[in-house]
């Protein structure tokens, strides 16, 4: 059976009008990406499989950045991305990038940042099921991107029975002597932020042997941390970070995203139950139950 020529045109029709429509949308966003690094591939994949459709994207460690004239929202994957020069009348969402935080006075656009831990009142809580005893944790930090996050979570501790004592320091050169100022039981646990300038091989080492040696009980922001000695981390993948900036794209594309920061929905819970052994600190069992993930 034949069909008639008005029938052909209009399918024709249809699906080159759901060709352009889909292009269009396409072209309106655009992902940068500051380099092949794992954790920026992973929270791209997972930009994407959240935001449906294909999005253009370059590759700052590859090629030059050009931004062209009908982009409407830019999300950019890493510090180094994070800063570069967008148009002003594009709206900038980033994330992966834990210690920079662009201010409204950085830039003309509209601003997002993703954040990449999970709220600071959730985070507490879990901490909290980990360690019933917690009472005063301590946090160190050195970047400015972390500050506010760092004041929300003394904002919301009182109220969870915890009070956070936040320290920043210079650098990795000032961790041991605000390690042996705490010896003593001045603290119940330590936190690391997710701080570039604070977290390397042997800032980590230190502090894993402080918290070995001390019986205090070292928190990291993320699972891979854990797997090298931390206690535990209470954390947001990088897929659910690219997840959670691709909705933050839709919205910005719908008029309905305001400025500011935007925390991902999802975190995870990953023990090490030798690590925490080792610090003195023994999981409860509907702890290990529930986590995402243990290490024996």
């Amino acid at each position: 059976m034949g069909f008639g020529k008005e029938y052909l045109i209009s399918i024709l029709v249809i699906c080159l009008c759901l060709a352009t429509g889909a292009t269009g949308s396409a072209q309106e966003v655009m992902a940068v990406i500051s380099s092949d690094l794992k954790p920026y591939l992973e929270a791209f994949e997972g930009f994407g499989e959240a935001f449906g459709r294909p999005v253009p994207f370059v590759n700052l460690e590859k090629e030059g950045l050009r931004v062209g004239p009908g982009v409407h929202v830019v999300v950019a994957f890493g510090g180094k991305a994070a800063l570069e020069h967008y148009p002003d009348q594009a709206t900038l969402v980033y994330c992966m990038a834990p210690g920079i935080r662009l201010r409204p006075a950085d830039r003309k656009g509209p601003l997002v940042r993703v954040q990449m831990l999970p709220r600071p009142g959730s985070a507490l809580v879990k901490l909290k099921e980990i360690q019933p005893g917690l009472r005063r944790l301590e946090v160190l930090w050195t970047s400015d991107g972390i500050e506010v996050y760092l004041q929300e979570m003394q904002q919301v501790s009182p109220s969870l029975g915890v009070e956070v004592l936040v320290e920043r320091l210079n650098g990795p050169d000032d961790l041991p002597d605000r390690l042996r100022a705490l010896v003593g039981g001045r603290v119940d646990a330590l936190w690391l932020s997710p701080d570039p300038l604070l977290v390397n091989s042997q800032s980590f080492s230190i502090l894993r042997e402080f918290s070995w040696s001390n019986d205090i009980p070292f928190y990291a922001p993320t699972a891979g941390l854990v797997e090298k000695g931390a206690v535990a981390s209470v954390s947001t993948s990088f897929r659910e970070i690219g997840r959670t900036a691709a909705m933050a794209v839709q919205r910005a594309l719908a008029g309905t995203l305001s400025q500011g920061e935007v925390y991902p929905e999802r975190s995870e819970v990953i023990v090490n139950m030798t690590a925490a052994a080792n610090a003195g600190l023994r999981i409860p069992p509907e702890v290990s139950q529930k986590a995402d993930r243990v290490l024996p």
